[in-house]
């Protein structure tokens, strides 16, 4: 049966619409979790299983054809289980979220990558991901935007309150540093050791449209972000 699924899952996910996709997603999460479960089993033959699987993965991963959401999801999921280094997750992040893809795909993408469990806490916590969706989101054309804010704000507003509180200061100030430490992202607008006040203040009534009103801390409702006490 693993075999049978291994072989037809990566047609299987060609060129399916919106609902299609999602429904399919949820198959690779169920897949995913059945594979784990296999391959700890002491059962003979099962540990090749997971190689198996996390062959497919890539597969999906990297098929044009396969819809943002499934395709962004492969990626999360190889990087969760270690198959796949944080940066070369950050490159191909990069490369879905370049001009060229249709808005309504990234969107798709990130959805896949970042949401369900422990989505939010992995942009907190890798702030060049968070820079990337924070540049790609501000150049949305205008026109696409209604069409992929209703995606985004199901994933964001699935986080718990203190992470979109945490997203939400992140991306007002700037990550230029943490702790005392200097975290600066050289190559990223709105991510260098100094806030960009002007596009800080632009993005804020995006921001309360994805996070809600938990992602909205006092001082961004009290003041601009390139005001400072």
């Amino acid at each position: 049966l693993a075999a049978r699924v291994f072989v037809g899952l990566p047609p299987a996910c060609a060129a399916l619409d919106v609902d299609a996709a999602d429904e399919m997603r949820r198959h690779v999460d169920a897949v995913h979790g059945a594979v784990a479960l296999l391959g700890d089993a002491p059962a003979p033959g099962h540990g090749k299983l997971r190689a198996r699987w996390q062959s497919v993965l890539r597969t999906l991963s990297a098929r044009d054809t396969v819809p943002g959401v499934i395709r962004g999801r492969s990626v999360r999921l190889l990087l969760d289980g270690g198959e796949l280094a944080q940066d070369e997750a950050a490159r191909l992040m990069g490369l879905v979220l370049s001009p060229g893809t249709p808005p309504a795909d990234a969107a798709a993408w990130i959805e896949g990558f970042v949401g369900g469990p422990g989505g939010g806490l992995l942009l907190v916590h890798d702030e060049r991901l968070l820079g990337l969706v924070d540049t790609w989101l501000t150049d949305v054309p205008a026109e696409a935007f209604t069409d992929v804010l209703p995606l985004l704000r199901r994933t964001f507003s699935a986080y718990e309150p203190g992470v979109r509180r945490t997203l939400g200061e992140l991306v007002r100030r700037g990550p230029g540093t943490r702790g005392g430490t200097a975290t600066a992202i050289s190559g990223t607008p709105g991510f260098a050791p100094e806030p960009d006040t002007v596009r800080a203040d632009a993005v804020l009534p995006v921001l309360r449209l994805l996070l809600g009103p938990d992602g909205d801390d006092e001082g961004a409702r009290d003041e601009p972000a390139g005001v400072t006490a």
